[in-house]
């Protein structure tokens, strides 16, 4: 592992090729791996901001640890509510790019 998949990162929700805008609503920090993941519909974060994984996530070394962990969990909340995620750019992504469908409770 090198310091590039520890690194923090902005990662768009609704992605800038869709018409997504680069604002703090349209974004979440997240670890370079995550972000990756995300682009690819592994998980997405609910409009109530419970993260979701994908059913169709499956692996062995690492899976747990590095991400079914955070099934159904909430996600950090930002400091300030003016940055949190705008639902209309979460609907996208769950509805345009993740996996579904949700692994079960």
């Amino acid at each position: 592992m090198d310091n590039s998949d520890l690194c923090i990162e902005a990662a768009h929700i609704k992605w800038h090729m869709a018409g997504g805008p680069n604002t703090e609503e349209n974004g979440v920090a997240l670890r370079a791996l995550h972000h990756r993941m995300f682009d690819r519909g592994a998980f997405t974060i609910s409009e109530n901001l419970r993260i979701l994984i994908s059913q169709r996530v499956y692996g062995t070394k690492g899976i747990s640890e590095w991400l079914l962990r955070y099934h159904d969990q909430y996600m950090l909340k930002p400091q300030s509510k003016m940055f949190f995620p705008d639902s209309e750019y979460l609907m996208w992504h769950k509805n345009q790019v993740f996996r579904e469908p949700a692994r079960k409770m």
